[in-house]
């Protein structure tokens, strides 16, 4: 009798072990509960304060963007007029190179801000919905005679490569008709998006023998222009432009990086497609444009 007393005391002191264990157990759980919970308020009070301050910086920066392009905006109001003034009195002077070649780079400054404020203000201009015709290869003609009045705009490291490019003569090969039609208020982006590929190509020449030639081909919808010069440039200047590589390129000046991101802004938005090939066997580069026959802005 003493004896089954003595199991079930010790059996009893065993249930009660296992559920001051069971007890413990569970305090342990609802601390690692309270814990996580804790953690996850936390964690939660954290994500809403970099959200709350993600929000902040990029009302910032939309602030600061609105800011910087108002400050661009009225830039080019205030130098417009006065270089129109400017390429107006020269033009009747353009006889003397030294006038015809200020008349060049005002000219430049002049279509730069008139482009420059269209872009600012592309979505909020009402067009016309006229457009404006014209033929490629007398904009290519045109810009290759403007390029070459000012040639030191070009920024050539050497003088035998300036006098080289100065003496080129850049051959223009027409395959059918050219023109092309265009929303006449952005008529004036054509001739700058030539103009810079022109100007890359005659600086990715050799010094001695400095070699450019254009192709324009027309198709049913498309003409094409290829711009050919014998330099090819460097893979990552090629991958940049064709947007294989968002890195920009080493050991490229300034102003071809400036010419060639404008280029692309343009391109992009009137859906021009264009594409820089190189040829690091032959040594030589090409750059190919393809302008739609009808070109047309459309908001976003």
């Amino acid at each position: 009798m003493e004896k089954n007393l003595e199991e079930k005391i010790k059996e009893l002191e065993r249930e009660v072990l296992l559920l001051k264990i069971e007890l413990q157990n569970t305090k342990l759980r609802e601390i690692e509960k309270e814990k996580s919970l804790n953690n996850y308020v936390r964690d939660l009070d954290k994500a809403k304060e970099l959200n709350l301050n993600s929000v902040f910086r990029e009302q910032e920066l939309k602030n600061l963007a609105t800011s910087w392009e108002r400050i661009v905006d009225e830039l080019a109001h205030s130098i417009n007029t006065d270089v129109y003034v400017a390429v107006s009195s020269m033009s009747k002077f353009l006889d003397n190179p030294k006038i015809k070649k200020a008349n060049y780079h005002t000219r430049q400054i002049r279509d730069l801000t008139n482009l420059l404020l269209l872009f600012l203000r592309r979505e909020d201009i009402e067009y016309s919905n006229e457009f404006t015709e014209f033929a490629l290869s007398e904009v290519v003609a045109e810009q290759i005679a403007l390029i070459k009045d000012g040639i030191s705009t070009l920024r050539i490291s050497s003088d035998e490569h300036e006098e080289s490019l100065l003496k080129m003569v850049i051959p223009v090969t027409i395959i059918g008709e050219t023109k092309i039609a265009i929303n006449e208020e952005f008529a004036d982006a054509i001739p700058l998006v030539i103009k810079d590929l022109v100007r890359n190509a005659m600086k990715h020449t050799p010094d001695h023998d400095p070699k450019v030639e254009i192709t324009l081909t027309e198709s049913e919808l498309f003409v094409e222009v290829m711009i050919h010069n014998n330099g090819a440039i460097s893979e990552k200047l090629a991958n940049w432009f064709n947007k294989s590589s968002l890195e920009d390129p080493e050991n490229m000046s300034k102003s071809s990086k400036v010419g060639l991101r404008v280029v692309k802004k343009w391109v992009d938005l009137l859906k021009i497609e264009t594409r820089y090939l190189r040829d690091e066997n032959n040594d030589t580069t090409t750059v190919k444009l393809n302008f739609p026959k009808r070109i047309s802005y459309e908001k976003n």
